[in-house]
């Protein structure tokens, strides 16, 4: 490795993602005109745009798989241009469309992956072991890919993309096609990984979708990036969980910021987290505590009523 390469590589105080003027043209259109954007190491940003604005290019972009017109891309301390290779074992990608096999299992898939890889045979298990664990899908380890619900194949979709443990995590439209249980899981994945301090950089269309994990909003249109501003966060957080709900009620409070827990069987509201850092926090210190959650999100509404 030359000495310039090292430094990229060694560069400790970099922005995970820097893109400075990134200029992509097709067809004589200009998709992305003079992109700025930089997204802080264990940063959530989100990339809001409607169908068709660019989200998927920029991603593109940012995983050395479409190269600019114009501009620089740096991503994890490297030359996404010069090595592009690199900047592929930095990132965890998961695309619009998975590409999931329906006759192969959620096991069989990460065993493949892990391989190609270059994990070893003991590590290929406990890294197939532990992905399945934290997308909670442990249980259809060995069920065929066609019989899982979208959610369930997209959740298995970002534990393909976290094999080899990338600092950088890329989510094409992760909420496009699943119910609304299937929001709450993928939501709890995402603050998982949030609290695994894993830099996200995640596309969608629909601001609602993206407003829980997102430290940074941008609207992407025509071709060009700017700053949201932050609808005003609802001060109610919903839970669901599997397993002993006392316990989950008994866990709730003890924590020293909730406030007026409802519940409904398994289902919990309560008040006092308003932020989505304390929403991460307490989704890490439940499942510290032996909570399993089955969903997580806000709400404006009491406990058993239609989740916002």
């Amino acid at each position: 490795m030359s000495s310039e390469a090292r430094s990229e590589a060694n560069s400790q105080t970099s922005p995970a993602v820097v893109l400075r003027g990134v200029t992509v043209q097709e067809r004589r259109r200009t998709v992305l005109d003079a992109i700025d954007l930089e997204v802080a190491s264990s940063q959530t940003c989100a990339i809001v745009g409607s169908n068709g604005s660019g989200k998927s290019t920029l991603l593109r972009v940012v995983a050395a798989l479409c190269r600019p017109s114009l501009g620089s891309v740096q991503v994890a301390g490297w030359d996404a241009l010069r090595h592009p290779e690199q900047v592929r074992r930095n990132i965890g990608y998961v695309a619009g469309e998975t590409g999931l096999a329906d006759r192969l299992t959620p096991q069989e898939h990460l065993e493949l992956v892990s391989c190609q890889h270059g994990l070893g045979r003991a590590d290929r298990c406990v890294a197939t072991e532990s992905m399945l664990e934290l997308v909670d899908l442990t249980s259809q380890a060995h069920v065929y890919v066609g019989e899982l619900s979208p959610g369930q194949r997209r959740r298995l979709a970002v534990a393909l993309a976290l094999v080899h443990d990338p600092p950088v995590i890329l989510l094409d439209e992760p909420f496009a096609q699943i119910d609304e249980q299937g929001r709450g899981e993928l939501t709890s994945v995402l603050l998982e990984l949030r609290a695994m301090e894993k830099t996200l950089l995640v596309a969608s269309q629909t601001q609602a979708d993206v407003a829980e994990v997102a430290d940074v909003l941008m609207l992407l249109a025509g071709g060009t990036l700017r700053a949201l501003t932050r609808p005003e966060m609802t001060t109610l957080t919903w839970i669901e969980t599997l397993g002993d709900s006392e316990h989950t009620f008994r866990t709730l409070r003890e924590y020293p910021k909730v406030t007026e827990i409802h519940q409904d069987g398994n289902f919990f509201t309560f008040s006092g987290l308003s932020t989505p850092e304390d929403r991460s926090q307490i989704a890490q210190w439940l499942l510290s505590q032996g909570v399993r959650l089955a969903g997580f999100g806000a709400t404006t509404t009491p406990a058993g009523g239609d989740r916002a």
